[in-house]
């Protein structure tokens, strides 16, 4: 008997929050909807903001690798170890003895491969650039530094959101 008298009392109760709710729902649907809409303009702004960098740094690159880097006296050697979950590339920007740009590049190091840049001995002006692949191949930035000493490995770590670096063991 209690049990049904409860029941009485929440159909009515229920019905009544269903109509409120009902009333109430094309206004928080449309405030959602422009929220949705501002959301989206914003990532496309900024989406194109990042592809327009994105490409200004690669023809930097391009306009860098001008001179071939394998040259027949090597001199400095920077390695990259790949032990993150994910494809990296390290690229070296340098300038030779006449000061013309040039870039070293290991290419694609796939899960737990190592790979090696070499220079001439006449490198100046050493830049470092571990570069990690998002997906299909949308590569950013996991770490941009300077040569420290003639021969450098660095290891990369972790996951494509959560990578780090490390010196070599």
């Amino acid at each position: 008997m209690n049990s049904c008298f409860i029941l009485v009392l929440l159909v009515p109760l229920a019905t009544s929050f269903h109509r409120k709710f009902k009333q109430r729902s094309p206004i928080f649907s449309q405030l959602q909807d422009l929220l949705d809409d501002d959301d989206q303009g914003f990532d496309l702004t900024s989406r194109n903001n990042r592809r327009a960098l994105a490409n200004d740094e690669e023809h930097y690159m391009e306009l860098r690798a001008t001179t071939p880097s394998n040259g027949t006296n090597t001199g400095f050697e920077i390695t990259l170890q790949n032990r993150a979950i994910m494809n990296t590339r390290l690229r070296v920007l340098y300038t030779d003895a006449q000061g013309t740009p040039a870039i070293a590049e290991t290419g694609r190091l796939w899960v737990g491969q190592t790979k090696s840049a070499k220079l001439p001995v006449d490198a100046k002006n050493i830049n470092i650039i571990v570069e990690k692949d998002l997906f299909f191949e949308n590569w950013h930035v996991a770490y941009k530094g300077t040569l420290t000493n003639e021969n450098e490995c660095i290891r990369i770590v972790g996951v494509t959101l959560f990578s780090k670096i490390h010196p070599c063991k």
